[in-house]
């Protein structure tokens, strides 16, 4: 069990190559003291945000900078938190207050926007840092493990969202979404979306022949990239394999 204090849920500010200089708020480590219910066993929002002022003012008293500020889960996505738009509504004064300069980014890779109040709260975000590598609902199921049915769900919930940042892996197998009729599909949907960057990686090594993913070369994902800010017009980023899908 974990017990909870303002350096178990907060690390940094730390240098990463993704976020600059940066702040880590973990909304989602399960197995915490002070949870939700016995059944939820990830932090209250009250403990969250009260943990979170007294490092954010003891950091900026010290003199520390941070160019982001950024709220990811590590067991559970911040949007499943049950207090969600509380937790971010708080965050967003005390960035104001003890980091204003400094952006709010959210990371989610399994985003609950099916809630109203989860699609109001991603307004507060500077930077909303989404997952969508798929162009055809048989990879999305296949990457995900989820209904077929969910990409159309989650790319129409993504045009509702301002300023969105797309992560994506692309990779090679039996999963494969690195094939043209696949990254065709792909860009379609990130036109629809319109994010503001795109996050590339793939998967680190080479993988075995046996594995159902495996990573494409440098030359390849770097292709990808190209097409992405001809086609797209966002910006195209291109981090180190088996970094992509890692909030930092």
């Amino acid at each position: 069990m974990v017990h909870l204090t303002p350096t178990t849920l907060i690390t940094g500010p730390k240098v990463t190559e993704r976020w600059g200089r940066s702040i880590f708020i973990d909304t989602g480590a399960i197995g915490t003291t002070l949870a939700v219910s016995r059944e939820n066993r990830i932090p209250r929002a009250s403990v969250v945000v009260t943990l979170a002022a007294q490092e954010l003012m003891r950091l900026s008293k010290n003199g520390d900078k941070a160019d982001h500020i950024v709220l990811l889960g590590s067991d559970v996505d911040p949007t499943q938190h049950p207090d969600f738009r509380e937790i971010t509504d708080n965050l967003r004064e005390l960035r104001n207050k003890w980091f204003p300069r400094a952006k709010l980014v959210l990371v989610s890779d399994d985003p609950d926007l099916e809630s109203p109040e989860t699609r109001i709260a991603l307004g507060a975000f500077d930077f909303n840092v989404m997952r969508l590598e798929s162009g055809t609902a048989k990879t999305y199921s296949a990457l995900t493990g989820k209904k077929s049915t969910g990409l159309a769900q989650l790319v129409k919930h993504l045009t509702t969202v301002e300023r969105v940042v797309v992560r994506a892996e692309i990779v090679r197998g039996k999963i494969d979404n690195s094939t043209p009729a696949e990254l065709k599909n792909w860009m379609k949907k990130l036109r629809e979306v319109e994010p503001v960057e795109i996050q590339l990686s793939t998967l680190k090594g080479k993988g075995k022949p046996t594995d159902d993913r495996r990573s494409v070369t440098k030359a390849a994902l770097n292709k990808v990239a190209e097409e992405l800010g001809d086609e797209i017009g966002a910006t195209v980023k291109v981090f180190q394999p088996g970094t992509v899908l890692e909030p930092i």
